[in-house]
Order: C-alpha cells, then sequence, then structure tokens
C-alpha cells in the first residue's frame, strides 16, 4: 500500500488534483459502464415485447381459442317443458317428442328416532364407532363412483356427523331433522350396472342401521327418459348436451307415447343380445345343448321374467365357465405326469424302478442328505444298490422330463418340437450350453421331452381358452344385465304411465348471433393492432446518439427531474431498425393474405374475402382494418366457415391431404409465428430463469463485466502511482525546507 502525504510542504490540495486526475482516467472505465446500462436496457426492451407477445397469446386462447367464435342462440317453442341454450356447435334442428320420466336422485329416509342433533355417536350406536366408514355415489357419467373414507370419533355429534358426510366427496347430501335422517345422491340417474347409487361399506351400513337407513330404505333414483328426433333415449340428468344443445328437461309430457317407444327400444336390444349370447356359448362349447332356451320362460307371482331369464344365464355361463375349467385341469393333469418321467442313466433309472411312489417322488425332487435317505425307509438291498452308483448315476436321480424341458430356452423348445434323434444342432442358431443339452440327449429322453413340449402346449391352450371365454361370458352377462335390467325397469313398473300431460313435439332451433361474433372479431382486431403499433413505434422510436447513460458522478450532480428526463432520451431507439422485430412483423403480416386449402367448398378461405385487411399506409406497419359491411355478409351467409377460418381445428400444420400445406386456422398460424418471434428475442434477451451465458445480450454483458473489472485494477494502479508521485513530491519539498532552516540557523 502507498503511503499517502497531504499538502502539508507544498501547500497543495493534493486530494483534488488526484481526484482530478483520476476522472480523466477514467473516461473508459465510463463509457464500459455506460455500455453495460444500454445492454441491460436492451435486454430489458426485449423482454417486454415477449412479454407483451405472451398476453396477447393468452388472449387469443382464453377468448377465440377456448371459447367458440361462433355464437349462437336458441330457441324452444315450448320452454316450460323443454328448454336450450346454443353452442357454436349447435347444428341442425331437434325435436322432443316426449318426455315419459325426469331424472331424480337416489335418496333414503329414515323413521323417526329418538335421537337429537346434539347426541355423541357413541350414545347413538350404544357401543364402540367404527373409525372410518366408507360411502360412494353415482357420478355425472352413471357411474359408481370410488367409495371416500370417513373418519369418525365416538364423541362426535350428529350434527357433526352430518358435516363431515357433507363436506366429503363422497357425493352424498345428509340432512338430519326432528330425529329423521336423510341422504340423497347428489347427482340424479340410476348406475349402468344396475347397482345401488349410493354406496356404502359393512361399516358405513351399520351406522346408518342404527340411524333407521337400510338397503331397503333407499329410493334408487331414475333417468330421464324421453323421444329426441324419432330416438328413445335416456340421460342421468335433466340437463345434457346433445349435437351441440345444452338441454334442459323442466316436465314430463306425451308419456304413453315415450313409454312405448322406450319399452320396444329395449326389448329389441335385448332380443338381440340374448341370440348373441346363445351364438357365444354355443360356439365356445361347441355343443347346442349349451344354449340357453328362454322361449318357454314365463312370469310367476314371485318372480319377474327377467329375473328368470337372468338366472338361467347365468346357470348356462358357470357351466361353460366349469367345462373349460374341466379341460384346463385334465390338460394341466397331463402335463404334470408327463413332466415326472424319469431319465438319467440306467443304472439310476433301473434303482428309481424299486422304490415307492413317495420314496421315487423325493428322490427325485432334490439331491438327498445321508439322513434324509436314511429316513426313508430303504430295504437293505435298496441301499446297497443306491451306494454302488457312481457319482454321475446318483446326480441324475433328480432328472426328470420336466426339470430338463424347464431348463431349455424358448428357442430350445421350439427346436426341440421338430428335431429327431440324431440331428445336427451345428445348423441351428442356439447358445452351446443348450446344444449340449439337447445333443445328450437318448433317443428315449428326447422322446419323453417332446412329450412333455406337446403337453405344454395343450395346457397353455386350454388355460388361454379358459381365461379368454371367462372374460368374453362375464363381458356378455354385463352386457345383457343392462339389457335386462333396463326392459325389467319399464315393464315391471306398474304397467305404461298415465297419459296427463299432452303436447305437441317441441322443437329446438338456433341462429347465428351476428352482432356478438363482429364484435369479437372487432375486439381481437383492435387488441391485435395496439399490439403491432407498440412493436413497430419501438422500431422507429428516434436514436439520441448525445444522451448516453449517466455515470455516478453525473447523477450526483443532477435533480430527480432532470435524471428522469435524461433517461427518457437514452433509452429512446434501443431497438430502432431492429431485425428480429422487424422480420416478426412480416411473418406476421403474410398471414393476412395467405389462403387455407383446407376448407374447401367456401369462398371463405382467406381473411381478405370476409373483409379483413391490412392498411393501405405504410406507415401503419401492417394493421388490420375491416369492411365491415363484408365481415357481416360472410357470417350471415356462412358463419361457420368464418369460425373454421380463423381456427381450423381439423386442420394439420403439414397436411398431408393437401400436398403438405399448412391447413390450421389463421389464429394458430399467428400464435405460432408470435411464438417464433418470442423464440428468436429468447436467444438475443434470454428470460428472468435464463443464465448470462445462455443469451446473447447476456454473454455480451460477462464480457463488459470483465473488461470494468480489469480497468477498475488499473485504474488502482495508476491511482497508487499519482500518490507515490505526490508523495515523493512532498518528501523532497519537506527536505528542501528542513536544509534551508538550518542555513539560517548558522
Amino acid at each position: 500500500m502507498v503511503m499517502r502525504i497531504g499538502g502539508l510542504a507544498s501547500g497543495m490540495d493534493i486530494d483534488s488534483l488526484v481526484e482530478k486526475l483520476m476522472q480523466a482516467e477514467k473516461a473508459p472505465l465510463n463509457k464500459l459502464e455506460q455500455k453495460k446500462q444500454t445492454y441491460e436496457w436492451q435486454r430489458d426492451a426485449y423482454r417486454g415485447i415477449n412479454t407483451k407477445l405472451k398476453t396477447f397469446d393468452t388472449y387469443i386462447a382464453d377468448n377465440l381459442v377456448l371459447k367458440t367464435l361462433n355464437s349462437k342462440t336458441a330457441s324452444s317453442s315450448n320452454e316450460s317443458l323443454v328448454k336450450a341454450t346454443a353452442t357454436g356447435q349447435a347444428t341442425g334442428t331437434l325435436t322432443i317428442d316426449g318426455i315419459s320420466q325426469l331424472a331424480t336422485s337416489a335418496t333414503a329416509v329414515s323413521t323417526q328416532k329418538p335421537i337429537n342433533n346434539s347426541m355423541k355417536l357413541n350414545e347413538v350406536l350404544n357401543g364402540p364407532v367404527p373409525a372410518t366408514i366408507e360411502l360412494g355415489s353415482i357420478d355425472t357419467s352413471g357411474k359408481l363412483s370410488e367409495r371416500v373414507a370417513i373418519e369418525l370419533t365416538g364423541d362426535m355429534t350428529v350434527d357433526q356427523f352430518v358435516s363431515k358426510i357433507n363436506s366429503s366427496n363422497a357425493g352424498i347430501t345428509a340432512v338430519f331433522e326432528n330425529g329423521q335422517f336423510s341422504i340423497t345422491a347428489k347427482n340424479s340417474g340410476r348406475v349402468a350396472t344396475g347397482e345401488s347409487a349410493i354406496s356404502m361399506d359393512d361399516a358405513a351400513k351399520n351406522v346408518f342401521s342404527t340411524f333407521g337407513i337400510t338397503d331397503a330404505e333407499i329410493k334408487e333414483g331414475q333417468n330421464a327418459r324421453f323421444i329426441v328426433n324419432g330416438i328413445a333415449t335416456e340421460r342421468s340428468s335433466n340437463s345434457f348436451s346433445i349435437n351441440g344443445y345444452n338441454v334442459t328437461l323442466n316436465s314430463t309430457f306425451n308419456e304413453q307415447t315415450t313409454f312405448s317407444a322406450f319399452a320396444n327400444n329395449a326389448l329389441g336390444s335385448l332380443n338381440t343380445t340374448e341370440t348373441q349370447l346363445n351364438n357365444t356359448i354355443t360356439s365356445l362349447v361347441g355343443n347346442p345343448e349349451y344354449s340357453v332356451d328362454f322361449s318357454a320362460v314365463s312370469a310367476t307371482a314371485s318372480q319377474t321374467m327377467e329375473d328368470i331369464k337372468y338366472e338361467m344365464l347365468t346357470a348356462k355361463i358357470n357351466e361353460v365357465i366349469n367345462y373349460k375349467t374341466t379341460v384346463f385341469e385334465e390338460k394341466n393333469n397331463e402335463l404334470k405326469n408327463a413332466k415326472v418321467t424319469s431319465l438319467g442313466t440306467v443304472a439310476a433309472q433301473s434303482f428309481l424302478n424299486t422304490l415307492t411312489e413317495e420314496q421315487k417322488n423325493k428322490f427325485q425332487s432334490k439331491a438327498l442328505t445321508e439322513a434324509e435317505i436314511d429316513a426313508l425307509g430303504l430295504t437293505e438291498q435298496q441301499k446297497t444298490d443306491y451306494n454302488s452308483l457312481t457319482e454321475q448315476d446318483k446326480s441324475s436321480l433328480t432328472k426328470t422330463a420336466g426339470s430338463v424341458y424347464d431348463s431349455l430356452s424358448a428357442e430350445a423348445k421350439n427346436v426341440l418340437a421338430t428335431m429327431s434323434y440324431g440331428s445336427d444342432l451345428n445348423a441351428v442358431t442356439l447358445p452351446e450350453d443348450q446344444k449340449e443339452i439337447l445333443n445328450n440327449l437318448s433317443s428315449s429322453e428326447l422322446a419323453a421331452i417332446q412329450n412333455v413340449h406337446v403337453k405344454q402346449q395343450a395346457a397353455n391352450m386350454a388355460s388361454t381358452d379358459l381365461q379368454n371365454s371367462t372374460k368374453d361370458l362375464n363381458g356378455l352377462n354385463a352386457k345383457y344385465t343392462g339389457y335386462e335390467r333396463a326392459v325389467a325397469t319399464v315393464l315391471t313398473a306398474g304397467g305404461a304411465p298415465t297419459e296427463n300431460n299432452v303436447s305437441a313435439s317441441i322443437t329446438l332451433s338456433s341462429t347465428t348471433n351476428v352482432d356478438e361474433m363482429m364484435d369479437k372479431i372487432k375486439e381481437f382486431v383492435a387488441t391485435y393492432n395496439g399490439l403491432i403499433k407498440d412493436l413497430n413505434d419501438q422500431t422507429k422510436e428516434t436514436k439520441y446518439r448525445d444522451y448516453a447513460p449517466l455515470t455516478a458522478e453525473q447523477r450526483k450532480e443532477m435533480e430527480e427531474s432532470e435524471i428522469k428526463l435524461w433517461e427518457e432520451k437514452a433509452k429512446s431507439g434501443l431497438l430502432r431498425n431492429d431485425s428480429i422485430i422487424r422480420d416478426g412483423l412480416s411473418n406476421m403480416r403474410a398471414l393476412i393474405y395467405q389462403t387455407n386449402p383446407g376448407l374447401e367448398g367456401t369462398k371463405f378461405n382467406t381473411l381478405f374475402n370476409v373483409g379483413i385487411t391490412t392498411s393501405k399506409s405504410y406507415n401503419d406497419g401492417g394493421t388490420l382494418e375491416i369492411d365491415e359491411a363484408k365481415l357481416r355478409k360472410a357470417l350471415e351467409e356462412d358463419p361457420d366457415a368464418v369460425e373454421r377460418l380463423l381456427k381450423n381445428s381439423e386442420g394439420q400444420k403439414s397436411d398431408p391431404a393437401y400436398g403438405g400445406t399448412d391447413t390450421r386456422g389463421y389464429l394458430a398460424k399467428l400464435r405460432d409465428s408470435m411464438k417464433s418471434l418470442e423464440v428468436n428475442i429468447e436467444k438475443r434477451a434470454g428470460r428472468s430463469t435464463m443464465t448470462d451465458a445462455q443469451y446473447t445480450i447476456g454473454k455480451n454483458l460477462i464480457d463488459n463485466s470483465k473488461r470494468i473489472d480489469t480497468w477498475q485494477e488499473k485504474l488502482k494502479m495508476i491511482e497508487a502511482r499519482y500518490w507515490k508521485q505526490f508523495t515523493a513530491m512532498e518528501t523532497a519539498i519537506n527536505k528542501a525546507n528542513q536544509q534551508s532552516s538550518m542555513f539560517m540557523q548558522g
């Protein structure tokens, strides 16, 4: 460190002199710091553009892609019975000819019990309370949902129990009032498989039975049944979508007509399914005696015809599965018997033949110890025979057709199936150890192992046949059950309903809301133009070269208002004539006049054809203009074509049907073009999650920072040199003054 001596001897303000000298020396450093500031401003300006591009992209996604552009209004000829709203996909006209029943939810109400809301569960149950119960219910698709576990405690009150159920995801609403408990499925309709729409585990059933609710108290929900355009159909809810219409059924009408159509439809499906079942059962077994004869079935006082049919069908399916199981077991036993055939040396086989089956099985299962052999109870002669065997003979005692077969690879088993004794295996591609096994077999051993292979294949086929048959029959059974229960519900529900509400068929139609579509397109164009103008303005901003970023010293000498005005000038023109932005704008502008080859059969295949063009003024930089009269005419003539022009969901970026051209809608192409611009900007200016080393300006900043560090070290040395020189001067002046003083004293 340089010793610093002020101007005591010379009378000079050396601190001030060094400071002024260093200001001149710092000029290159100031330029580097100004350059760093310019890089940072430019980076932030680029990122600001990307933020605006992403904001516009989100606007397109939220308002034009996820939502329909084609706005339609639905009308009903009788809204008191059927009401409808139209989505953009609403097509054609719907006719509702009748509704025989509305959808209802499954519910159960207990009888009144001496229970109040503040009683604890352990008091209600008069005993231990389960830690959890499981509840489930019908979901919106008509299927039974997974049960949800609900935790209970003994000191939980009835009100808390009700609150637990209602706040769970079980899909059940519980109410307890005046000693009565009620549970209702939140979703309406019947479960397609015929199960209860309110599902409980045994613990839940025990708890609810104490409150007076058992399976018998559950009144199942029902589906809404109606005729639409001549088709008898049903839904689990009274509100549903069909052909783009959101339909709400408010009341039944023409009940008898609807009932008859639905019953005939269900019966036809049932009869067809009965034929399919019989054909399948017969083909699986190969014997017509297994078919089900439904023709002689008649209902009794205690059973419906459908119940009897179902019992007969189940019995026949069980017969078929038992038959298939018997075949499999026979083939499997044949395989087991073939596998235990003894192989090995002649001496080993001769010894095994003198043993009982139990002794033989134990010798063949593994190599036995002396103690295990002693425990077998062999005769003295058998012991002598065993001891006379060579080690090779003894090791081959465990050699069976099954053990050899199991040791073979899949490839070797395939070779085994067709090879004859003495075959040349050198021509076969097999591992050497597998070739050795096959080569070492005698002719009788080969025959025994080939027999195992045959039995194994037969057992495999029988196993697969059993699995497939069981799966097919259970699937058909479920399908039949669905139809059978549907018919039973109709035919055994007390007969056809009384025709209480006779009405003409209800017509649902839709019309395009042209004004709303116009407003959406005009809003899009205005938002697009705002973005384009912003980007154009930044590429045309004036560059004030005399206004460089302020240094720290300059800031100290200026007021805040002066700094603000200065930096506005310094930041101006950072992206002037920027090639990345200009190319991006050019690509976006080019999309306006592109023809979409995927829009066949319509003249509205370009934005120009529907009245959307770019501004005629070059200075506007490609903003859009709307010929409102032309656009309105296009929307009135073919609104679907205009929507497809903007968002053709069926189009592809490289559509093979049109020679690899882009058949997507304009909005998808525009979003792609903006994304490409975003990516190019990120290469130049990065994003907040990137390191400086991952983009161009960041690399410039790294390089600039290194140069700043170098200059700062250099300036330290220069300042040290100046102080060293001034200190030497002060020292010399001080010595001269001392000498002068001595002469004056002498």
